[in-house]
């Protein structure tokens, strides 16, 4: 079968379904690999190699289910055709099989099998952050405190007529009812202190599209090309999606888990383009990296040295963002960057300009790390003495995972930092003397807490000079080497957020 004909059977089950019955299916689902102890309502035949299948999403997927999600939005009607339901299980199979089996084709057919590697690069950035990054309090006040800032907040005032707090509040109470039903209507009876119907509105105008627009602008980014199931979709932008039934006007949230993301790690896609807020959220994240640093770091040992301004002749410099000494043994360089890894990137698999640009620019911030540290080495740096014995460590940490695990993506950005290195005039001999490390804020939050108990050089030789190890992410390397240290970590913030947050969360 062509790929054509493989779409078309998707976009025929889509047809025959009704689209406010679909997505109430499809939150149900979704709920049900989401949420511990959520239990799939009666009125839904859920199969029992679903129910009894060790993980559940080895059967049906979140990612299948958002595909499902564009394509009944896209195609579905107001009423089902010939009674068709996904209330069914086999409609569900159907409409999944067909999905599976389309892009089984299209890599096949596109790509044929040459680059594995890079695949399952897209494949980690397409099914990790769904069993990472699920509805908890870390990420909530994570980036509640890299947004909280009087710049950062007055941006975002700009951009959605909200203030932080209530983006937050608005969201979290959205979330709260999602939690337990699929939909609600336009206009609720809001019981929050100092919440109106017109902050909903807002929240809304933000976040949600009536069905028809969410449907155009999923019609306009549909194409059958390699990026079909990898691609950014507007479903991810406006997760809650406008429509009337019977007279009433409703809001429905098919997968909760997109509105989380919408309000934390996507509330950057809101703000990037304001003026001057590129600027204030990277000095955000470093000052968010450092107070971790200050949490993390108790040792007596150890101690953390924030930037420090230096002059080399008339020019004015910085050293790196953060440093963890421990005493004249080692010292953990820590450069923070919120550069991400862009949609292109990972979508693409044939066409890599974007990937390679991407990695070029991480490489160079790699790079420039080890220029600092020339400066440190020629005794420049005003807040830390040059000790020839002393081992240094570089690390970059970014605000999202690069997923930089097995063998093609580390070659490949090895590859850039070393002509990164040479064009910079710098020893690539540094890069075996004080090998760098690549590691999100999620990974760095769990390795500082290790790194405070067990040392810096430990733990980061253990990594970085370890064949098998220099493979894994961090957080893997971290929960292999050091379980105990990793369950003994205190709770990073959650003081706070319990303050803030716990009675609506």
């Amino acid at each position: 079968m062509t790929i054509e004909e493989h779409y078309r059977k998707v976009k025929t089950t889509a047809r025959q379904l009704s689209h406010r019955d679909s997505l109430y299916v499809i939150w149900a689902y979704c709920q049900s690999l989401q949420v511990n102890g959520f239990q799939i309502p009666g009125d839904i035949e859920v199969a029992n190699q679903f129910l009894n299948a060790q993980p559940r999403r080895g059967i049906l997927a979140e990612w299948t289910l958002e595909q499902m999600a564009r394509e009944v939005i896209r195609h579905a009607d107001e009423e089902p055709r010939r009674g068709r339901t996904l209330r069914q299980w086999g409609n569900v199979a159907t409409i999944a099989n067909a999905l599976r089996d389309l892009e089984g084709a299209i890599y096949a057919q596109l790509v044929g099998g040459q680059r594995i590697q890079l695949e399952m690069m897209r494949i980690a950035h397409r099914q990790f952050v769904w069993q990472q990054h699920r509805f908890n309090w870390k990420p909530i006040i994570r980036y509640y405190k890299l947004f909280n800032t009087p710049q950062i907040v007055a941006h975002a005032q700009q951009a959605t007529g909200l203030t932080l707090d209530e983006i937050y509040l608005v969201g979290l109470a959205y979330l709260g009812i999602f939690f337990g039903q699929p939909r609600t209507t336009r206009q609720i009876d809001v019981q929050i202190p100092g919440l109106t119907q017109q902050h909903l509105d807002r929240f809304l105008a933000f976040t949600s599209l009536t069905r028809t627009e969410l449907a155009n602008r999923l019609r306009a980014e549909h194409a059958l090309d390699e990026g079909f199931a990898y691609r950014y979709s507007s479903l991810r932008e406006f997760p809650l999606v406008q429509f009337s039934h019977q007279g009433r006007d409703e809001v429905a949230c098919p997968i909760p888990t997109l509105l989380f993301w919408r309000m934390t790690t996507g509330l950057y896609y809101s703000l990037k383009d304001v003026p001057g807020f590129p600027t204030a959220f990277g000095d955000s994240f470093q000052s968010y990296v450092g107070e971790v640093l200050r949490k993390r770091i108790t040792s007596q040992q150890m101690a953390v040295l924030d930037e420090q301004e230096y002059h080399v002749g008339l020019r004015r410099k910085d050293s790196v963002d953060w440093i963890i000494q421990h005493g004249d043994e080692a010292a953990l360089f820590v450069e923070c960057k919120t550069k991400r890894l862009t949609w292109a990137s990972k979508a693409g698999l044939t066409d890599l300009s974007a990937l390679e640009q991407d990695i070029r620019k991480l490489a160079g911030a790699v790079a420039q790390t080890y220029k600092t540290i020339a400066d440190y080495r020629a005794g420049l740096y005003p807040h830390l003495a040059f000790v020839e014995e002393r081992r240094i460590y570089p690390a970059i940490v970014t605000l999202e995972d690069w997923y930089f695990f097995g063998i093609d993506m580390p070659t490949r950005l090895d590859a850039a930092v070393r002509v990164a290195m040479e064009t910079a005039g710098l020893s690539a001999a540094w890069l075996d003397e004080m090998p760098y490390a690549i590691l999100s804020v999620h990974e760095f939050e769990k390795a500082a807490g290790v790194i405070n108990t067990v040392g810096i050089h430990p733990f980061i030789s253990g990594k970085v000079l370890d064949p098998e190890f220099r493979r894994w992410g961090f957080a893997a390397y971290c929960n292999e080497r050091y379980p105990n240290e990793v369950a003994a970590l205190p709770r990073l913030f959650r003081d706070e957020f319990d303050a803030m947050f716990s009675d609506l969360a």
